[in-house]
């Protein structure tokens, strides 16, 4: 009679262990409390986890579906990525800022030079004398120099916005595919 006890006990164990699984697994519903944490279950065709809805700052443990996990893992890959490129292009960006000051203070330097030196070269007589033809033509190659240093600094500059804009669109674009990324998190997890 033991022998018997024992086999309808088991039974009835097993039983009811498939109820409880059973019961729990319909009693699932998507996005709603659930227990223990890693569970997983089934609701329809669609696999389900028992973890944190990561499109909520909730921290409560909820019936988290396999595409909204695939979204989430997803996007923190992006964000890694978006991470180290936006901020390869500040990098950028902070370098030809640098770049175009110091271009601009040559400018300013050169063209102070440009002036001060054509102002001087006014106080030389009509009539000048060798030592003076030698002194005009150096300062007048100083003069031309300067020019020519504020031509190709101011050359520099224009590349050097046009490097500071692609750079400055290039993070934008960065960071609002992140933000589309993200949103998606709150597509997949309905």
């Amino acid at each position: 009679m033991s022998k018997k006890v024992s086999a309808i006990s088991i039974a009835l164990l097993v039983f009811a262990g498939s109820i409880v699984g059973v019961s729990s697994a319909s009693a699932a519903t998507p996005y709603k409390a659930c227990k223990p944490a890693k569970a997983k279950t089934k609701i329809g065709k669609i696999s389900y986890t028992c973890a944190k809805n990561p499109a909520k700052a909730s921290k409560k443990r909820v019936w988290v579906s396999k595409p909204c996990i695939k979204a989430n893992k997803s996007y923190l890959n992006a964000k890694t990525l978006s991470d180290s490129v936006v901020t390869s292009f500040d990098s950028r960006i902070s370098g030809a800022t640098r770049l175009k000051t110091t271009a601009e203070r040559l400018i300013t330097s050169a063209q102070k030079n440009v002036d001060t030196w054509s102002k001087n070269m006014l106080t030389y007589p009509k009539n000048p004398t060798e030592t003076q033809k030698k002194q005009i033509a150096t300062v007048q190659a100083g003069i031309d120099l300067n020019k020519q240093r504020v031509i190709d600094a101011t050359a520099n500059i224009v590349e050097l916005d046009a490097q500071i804009k692609e750079a400055t669109d290039g993070k934008a674009k960065a960071v609002s595919e992140l933000a589309t990324a993200k949103a998606s998190i709150t597509t997949a997890c309905k």
